[in-house]
């Protein structure tokens, strides 16, 4: 349509009134077909002059709506001349939420509205669908993984009937109900997490802490751990003692996948953005099957594992508005990266509420 009105421009000097009049008329059926387009869009599509006024607006925008756009727009503080999207929910004629795009084009706003009902309520569904499933894995995980150390206090129960004084089998089934303990508490863990009690500080004081607690297992076994903290860290938001859970997850698992006289790595840094803590082992490393699932439940190599330590770490960095990240290839060992935003970055990017239709 462009390139037509350019070539009329550039040869109208040079054209009769017959052929003034066929251009007019090939103009006048582009714009019809234009129009008649806009019109039957099931979105609303409205055109706003540099100070907000309706130039026009389609018969989907008026439905969409329930009211004329002159008459609506007003209750909604749109930017002109950006572009911008969110989200607002109307009653009437019915109870729908729509998603509001603005387009600037030259001297003009363009407002595109879209009707989103159906798949807001198709993503509420999917995440209630998804919950379910996740507890349904979790406990078909704690049931298979009940089921090993239900065996074994069973057989040495029948031992343990035979010889009283099986000194062995007793302490077998103190250690297997240990370990059933251990298996429910990861399971409550992981279906009901705390919230953090977020507080300005350092994740350098945890990790300290954690270090510390693991220090006896580092000598134990000649584990080289090597520490680069900077003097000063912007802070970040933390619940102290999770944080710590965090570190002393990752730095067990990089203590189970290494053999001894292996190395830890530990940086922590800091941009404009986050604080990240990199602990990075001299392990077997992962394949990529692995990773695919590193932070799924009860998928682990370890033999004793449960595969929960991972997830609830994750979720725990999620609380604090953070991510974990890992990278790892067989035989080069892993590195886990934990990124916490400061304090700052979490104010600015707070998400702003899409404002409701009064």
């Amino acid at each position: 349509m462009s390139n037509f009105f350019k070539s009329v421009r550039k040869h109208i000097g040079k054209l009769d009134a017959a052929h003034l009049r066929e251009q007019f008329e090939r103009a006048a059926d582009a714009l019809e077909r234009s129009e008649t387009l806009i019109r039957t869009l099931k979105e609303g599509l409205i055109r706003l002059d540099a100070q907000g006024g309706v130039i026009q607006a389609n018969p989907a925008a008026r439905r969409l709506l329930g009211m004329s756009p002159e008459d609506f727009l007003p209750t909604v503080a749109l930017p002109l001349g950006t572009s911008s999207k969110r989200e607002i929910a109307v009653t009437y004629p019915e109870a729908k939420t729509l998603e509001i795009q603005t387009i600037p084009f030259d001297d003009e706003t363009i407002v595109y509205l879209r009707d989103i009902t159906a798949e807001k309520a198709r993503t509420e569904e999917e995440l209630r669908a998804g919950a379910t499933k996740a507890v349904q894995d979790l406990a078909a995980g704690v049931a298979h993984e009940i089921g090993n150390p239900l065996n074994a206090i069973a057989m040495n129960l029948q031992l343990i009937e035979r010889d009283p004084t099986d000194k062995e089998a007793i302490e077998v089934c103190r250690s297997q109900v240990a370990r059933l303990d251990g298996i429910i508490r990861g399971f409550l863990a992981a279906l009901r997490p705390q919230k953090p009690n977020l507080a300005p500080g350092s994740p350098a004081e945890p990790l300290a802490d954690c270090l510390a607690a693991l220090r006896g297992q580092f000598e134990q076994r000649q584990i080289k751990v090597t520490l680069d903290v900077p003097a000063a860290l912007p802070p970040v938001a933390i619940d102290k003692a999770q944080i710590e859970q965090v570190f002393f997850n990752l730095l067990k698992n990089s203590l189970e996948a290494m053999k001894d006289n292996g190395s830890i790595d530990i940086a922590v840094e800091a941009d404009d953005r986050d604080v990240t803590v990199s602990i990075s082992d001299s392990g077997e490393g992962m394949d990529d099957e692995q990773l695919a699932h590193l932070f799924e439940p009860y998928r682990t190599s370890k033999e004793k594992g449960t595969g929960l330590g991972l997830m609830i770490s994750s979720r725990i960095v999620a609380a604090h508005g953070g991510a974990i990240e890992v990278s790892s290839k067989p035989g080069e060992g892993t590195t886990f990266r934990v990124r916490l935003p400061r304090i700052e970055k979490r104010i600015r990017e707070l998400p702003q509420k899409p404002e409701k239709d009064q």
